[in-house]
């Protein structure tokens, strides 16, 4: 029977794709019937609007060649079940009947045929077509604005082409598309010397695409620019709220970035915020909620992803909800471990904060001073600026990209809690600093945003952050972290398990692609009371290449490539 349900199964996606690709068919058929060499039947077609303004047949084509260009635009996200796409398609089909209907004026065809099943077919799989549309990113509202540009001209410049003997001064395509930028630029017809009533009709259904497009193109990229901002602000200050009764894992601030996405539950109050990357939602830290209610929100997410044909990775998660993912199915693999600092009784006394101790003492004998900055009491532009200053020096510096995602900003236009420490030398320029952002209420700060200058004497950033933690400890600050240094000790938790030996083997072997070694080391100098384990949650269960990739992807937005050519620079650098 399961069998007999698969083989059923996969009859109706290819049904479905089928359907998809019929559309893809009907959009080019709409685009190509409307060119004028069907349009110039005035007397034909007009005799369907012989109570209407001929005027209209110019609205047959415009909306001839919209309904093309939407069903070409929307067969992609079809095919990936989106449900937008979906909704548009039964809109946009209907009326692409009826076009054709009035076209050749009979009810059956095969155009009509064609669509008829396209609809039976979308109709019967409406819970099939369950995806929610990711939002729309400035660059790819750009691109398809500038997409829709270019169809509206190529069209236009092919019509005025077809009819160049109805023109003056078209001799050749070029001069179609000549006259063609400069209807569409000028919206006047009398520019383009129209000759016969067949061509103003042509040049006033330009107009009417072109307006539409204009429209469409403001609203694709003020999208992005006004109304998902604002949504996100929104989104941004209600998870705020929620960090601070509930985001006890310190990589929990980064929600606020504004690369994240929000998954709010709807029975429980509580957030999960994610990004897409190669098909993953790969997930920043624990959901934040209540402990209690982690199971409910996780449940809601997971069906949230099916829906939405998600494979999930959490990053970076702490041992406090483990056996809650065990429960729920999701694989676990230890990912490093995270430098904390119980502050009551830490000292860099003794010999294993030796080294720290050392650059603090070297940093004080150079005249380092280190400082806070108290953006909450008064806004300082210019130490601003330099702090700024150090940050792009630092990046300029920097052998890859900035990486992303599980990282925060300064921040300046929302501190939100920040704490800002820096350091000047003796002559009172700034030579590094630190950003902390909060977690567990308030009761620790982690290290964030760590940057200095190229030149900046040995011991700056060591002072900045035993100063910082002094400072906090008088505030009565319970903890501080220095983050995560990933793949340290991960075949602990399972020494047997594969991807705990893969893991390790990257961090033996493929430590020049990321100092892996080198930050634990960094790490383990200043002597933190616990080193607390951290893991990657995935579900399914299986640790997959795209899991992996994922997480790559959503660190570094230009990926793997971006590594490889980072090394390839390196190795050719060096025999320089």
């Amino acid at each position: 029977m399961r069998k007999r349900s698969e083989i059923i199964n996969k009859i109706i996606i290819n049904i479905q794709n089928a359907a998809i690709t019929l559309i893809v068919f009907s959009g080019i058929s709409n685009i190509v019937l409307s060119l004028p060499y069907k349009f110039k039947m005035v007397k034909t077609i007009g005799k369907y609007y012989r109570i209407l303004n001929p005027e209209y047949i110019s609205i047959h084509r415009t909306f001839s060649t919209l309904a093309g260009f939407i069903l070409l635009l929307i067969s992609f996200r079809l095919y990936k079940r989106m449900r937008m796409a979906w909704v548009l398609a039964l809109c946009i089909l209907p009326v692409s009947l009826i076009l054709h209907v009035l076209r050749f004026h009979n009810y059956i065809n095969i155009f009509t045929f064609s669509e008829s099943l396209i609809i039976i077919v979308l109709s019967l799989s409406y819970k099939d077509f369950h995806r929610a549309s990711s939002p729309l990113r400035l660059k790819a509202g750009i691109t398809i604005a500038s997409i829709s540009v270019f169809l509206v001209l190529l069209n236009t410049a092919v019509g005025l082409f077809i009819l160049k003997n109805e023109f003056k001064h078209i001799y050749s395509f070029a001069d179609g598309i000549i006259r063609s930028i400069q209807l569409l630029f000028f919206m006047d017809i009398s520019m383009i010397e129209p000759k016969t009533r067949t061509a103003v009709l042509f040049c006033k259904s330009a107009i009417i695409l072109n307006w539409v497009c204009i429209i469409t193109a403001i609203i694709l990229i003020l999208k992005p620019l006004v109304y998902q901002p604002i949504v996100s602000r929104m989104g941004r200050e209600r998870v705020h709220d929620l960090l601070r009764s509930y985001g006890f894992n310190p990589i929990s601030y980064v929600a606020l970035e504004e690369d994240k996405l929000y998954f709010f539950g709807s029975s429980v109050n509580g957030v999960i915020a994610y990004t897409l990357a190669a098909g993953v939602a790969v997930c920043a830290g624990d959901p934040i909620c209540k402990i209690e209610d982690a199971i409910i929100l996780l449940s809601e997410f997971i069906t949230f992803c099916r829906q939405n044909d998600l494979d999930i990775c959490f990053c970076q998660v702490s041992d406090k909800l483990l056996h809650i993912y065990k429960e729920m199915g999701f694989g676990i693999t230890k990912y490093g471990e995270e430098a904390m600092f119980e502050l009551s009784t830490y000292s860099t006394a003794g010999g294993a904060a030796a080294k720290t101790r050392q650059a603090v003492n070297k940093a004080n004998r150079l005249g380092i001073n280190v400082y806070e900055y108290d953006k909450s009491k008064d806004t300082n532009r210019t130490l601003e600026k330099e702090i700024m200053d150090v940050s792009h020096e630092w990046l300029h510096g920097k052998k890859s990209s900035e990486l992303s995602f599980m990282l925060g900003s300064v921040s300046f236009e929302n501190p939100e809690g920040r704490r800002y420490f820096y350091a000047t030398d003796a002559s009172g320029v700034i030579q590094g600093f630190v950003v902390f952002v909060p977690f567990a209420g308030g009761s620790g700060y982690y290290a964030d945003v760590t940057r200095r200058r190229l030149e900046a004497p040995i011991g700056v950033m060591e002072k900045i952050i035993i100063s910082a933690f002094e400072t906090m400890k008088g505030d009565g600050v319970e903890w501080g972290s220095l983050g995560l240094a990933p793949l340290a000790n991960v075949r602990e938790s399972d020494p047997k398990k594969t991807v705990g030996l893969v893991l390790e083997f990257i961090y033996e072997h493929l430590n020049n692609f990321y100092g892996f070694k080198t930050l634990y080391q960094y790490k383990k100098k200043y002597a933190p009371t616990h080193w607390q384990p951290r893991y990657l949650s995935y579900y399914p269960k299986s640790f997959t290449p795209k899991i992996a990739y994922s997480i790559i992807k959503a660190q570094n937005p230009k990926g793997v490539k971006d590594y490889l050519l980072t090394q390839i620079k390196q190795i050719f650098a060096g025999k320089k």
